[in-house]
């Protein structure tokens, strides 16, 4: 009897403490990961940073002739100079890493001569930035590839144009590397079809390239499908839902007014990233206010870009998400997201919420 008793009683301690030492040892995450962090669902808000890397120096493709002048950007540097390209490799991986700093991962946006430059010399900044985590994607400056006449180009040399450009990514920086996402070509009303045709399915970053500004009818935090393209700057069936459509757009912010992403320059550094915590307050506030839906919030930085002290460069980036960004994320507010994490948690929300509108509300 004491013997069973005795029994009895080691059952008792070991069980609670079996599953003690089960819950506290490498068991996997909701996500299949061990000690990662579970996958990205409606509920906080997701951030993210996006990094534009321009055309500096491009001409448009053989397939539209080549030879007509593009958007070279020649007064801001081009890359074809070893000097200014070797800079901003070493600006793009000390932006990385401040980011990495902080758990965050980019969505960097690359198109040639950038790439072809990285590939031609063997530099290999854009897959070691895919092996760290980070998203590669297209940035399409539509004149810079297609000519200045780009908008009177069917689809059809759109989409093989992109394709040339993802293609040139993908040989600097890997054949595996999964581009799903583009910014560019905001006023072409085909855009939809190109994108999807070159294999894209994940857009953002709108604003009239002739003004520098973006529709307010495009402005909140819930992503949507557009129905097309925008038509020159009327943009009424880019911001009406489509549920079939092939393209989710992330909606950068509840900003307060149409210029915000070209307003950098006017406002300054400090003053510019001081407007970023507003339009991100006010964007977790409607987030708050309707966490059934998916909502984002992201802004663009460029390399070369809030360079700031020589001796501290990138300190306003740092001290954002130093100061800003890391409460909210600890205090479980808000998540880090690549776009296309963005994108994924906006799709598993259609599957789960089928017929509803996604669109909470807009500014």
């Amino acid at each position: 009897m004491r013997r069973l008793i005795a029994a009895l009683m080691t059952a008792l301690f070991l069980v609670p403490l079996l599953v003690i030492v089960f819950a506290c040892s490498g068991a996997e995450d909701s996500d299949g990961q061990t000690g990662e962090q579970g996958p990205i669902t409606s509920g906080k808000l997701i951030f993210g940073i996006g990094m534009h890397i321009e055309p500096r120096g491009a001409t448009p493709s053989a397939i539209v002739g080549g030879a007509a002048a593009g958007h070279a950007s020649l007064r801001n540097g081009d890359y074809n100079n070893p000097q200014f390209f070797a800079q901003h490799v070493e600006d793009i991986n000390t932006v990385a890493s401040i980011v990495e700093g902080h758990q965050g991962r980019l969505t960097v946006q690359a198109q040639t001569p950038f790439t072809s430059i990285a590939a031609a010399t063997g530099n290999t900044i854009l897959a070691d930035l895919a092996s760290n985590g980070h998203e590669i994607g297209l940035h399409f400056h539509e004149d810079s590839h297609l000519g200045k006449d780009s908008a009177e180009l069917p689809a059809s040399t759109w989409c093989a144009v992109m394709k040339e450009e993802i293609g040139s990514i993908r040989q600097a920086a890997g054949d595996s590397v999964d581009i799903r996402y583009w910014s560019g070509g905001n006023l072409y009303p085909d855009i939809i079809d190109a994108a999807s045709c070159a294999g894209l399915s994940i857009n953002s970053d709108w604003k009239n390239p002739q003004d520098q500004k973006t529709s307010t009818e495009l402005l909140g935090v819930n992503p949507w499908r557009p129905v097309s393209g925008a038509n020159g700057s009327d943009v009424t069936k880019f911001a009406t839902h489509d549920p079939e459509g092939p393209v989710v757009y992330l909606p950068e912010g509840m900003y307060d007014r149409a210029n915000f992403a070209s307003a950098r320059g006017a406002m300054g550094d400090q003053a510019y990233f001081d407007y970023l915590k507003e339009g991100l307050m006010a964007s977790l506030k409607q987030a708050e206010a309707d966490p059934s839906r998916v909502s984002v919030f992201h802004f663009t930085v460029h390399p070369g870009e809030f360079r700031g002290d020589p001796e501290h460069p990138f300190a306003v980036i740092d001290r954002f998400l130093a100061e800003v960004v890391d409460p909210l994320v600890v205090s479980g507010k808000i998540q880090w997201g690549t776009f296309s994490q963005m994108a994924d948690a906006y799709s598993a929300w259609e599957q789960a919420n089928p017929g509803v509108d996604p669109i909470s509300v807009r500014t």
